[in-house]
């Protein structure tokens, strides 16, 4: 009777261990198959669609009254394509941006916009942080911050100059039409414009003759249009900012017994003066 339950006991032992065996190998299918349900169907991870912006350079320093230039690189990703309108912000007081263009195409590739910043001769003095974002939709952008420097510029004078527009005759008023150069960058509002006869130079033939002829001889009639006067950068003048004539400065020579033969072909230096305040 031993020898016979001795033989029983060992089949059972074998059959349990390849119960054993046979759950791990369904375990093991199982948590395989889990990983594979969690991937698409091509067997890859899934990226969300996303923006990104690049600027360069990160930093710009310009003077009072001019501008600075970014260039602004949008990288899509995630398969997005679409457009994307970009804005910025922390512009210093009197400044003013523009991207060109606003709007930026991307996707599959990347799309580019170049920046404009532009400063006047009232900007602020100092360090700014620039914020530039990216939208499309929904969709936003993580915020890109650039610097942008102001310093002081070198003020250059603007200039006033002009001739009569006739010839000077005894009794006669002959108008000045007023010419404004100026060399910034932005546009200046002109006042206090002041006309001067600064010497005489007579002909050859007057000095020879001991006729005389000085200043006294004319009379300055000073503007008497309206103020101010605006002087946009580069060139300008009463006539093209439509002031008419007879506001303009005007110089008449006197018409006296002395003048006649003196005065006569005479050339008149002439100064100007006025006073210019930046936008």
């Amino acid at each position: 009777m031993p020898s016979i339950q001795e033989s029983f006991h060992s089949p059972l032992r074998i059959i349990r261990a390849g119960a054993k065996v046979l759950l791990a190998g369904l375990l093991l299918v199982t948590l395989t198959s889990g990983v594979v349900l969690a991937a698409n169907s091509n067997g890859n991870q899934t990226t969300p669609k996303a923006i990104t912006l690049q600027l360069a350079p990160t930093s710009r320093s310009v003077t009072q009254g001019t501008s600075a230039s970014y260039n602004v690189v949008v990288q899509p990703s995630g398969g997005f394509a679409g457009n994307v309108a970009l804005t910025i912000s922390g512009l210093p007081a009197g400044a003013t941006a523009s991207f060109s263009p606003a709007v930026v195409a991307a996707g599959p590739g990347s799309g580019s916009s170049n920046l404009d910043v532009s400063t006047t001769s009232a900007t602020p003095l100092g360090t700014y942080s620039l914020s530039v974002k990216g939208t499309s939709g929904t969709l936003q952008s993580a915020v890109v911050v650039v610097s942008l420097t102001v310093t002081a510029g070198q003020h250059q004078p603007f200039t006033i100059s002009g001739d009569p527009t006739g010839l000077l005759a005894p009794g006669n008023a002959v108008p000045i039409n007023l010419q404004l150069t100026n060399p910034g960058n932005s546009s200046l509002n002109v006042t206090g414009l002041t006309v001067s006869i600064a010497g005489v130079t007579r002909t050859a033939q007057a000095v020879a003759n001991n006729r005389p002829c000085n200043p006294s001889d004319y009379v300055v009639i000073q503007f008497s249009g309206s103020y101010p006067i605006a002087a946009p950068p580069g060139n300008s003048s009463l006539s093209g900012s439509g002031i008419p004539a007879a506001r303009w400065p005007q110089i008449r020579m006197l018409d006296t017994s002395l003048n006649q033969d003196g005065c006569k072909g005479a050339t008149l230096q002439l100064s100007y003066s006025g006073t210019g305040q930046g936008n």
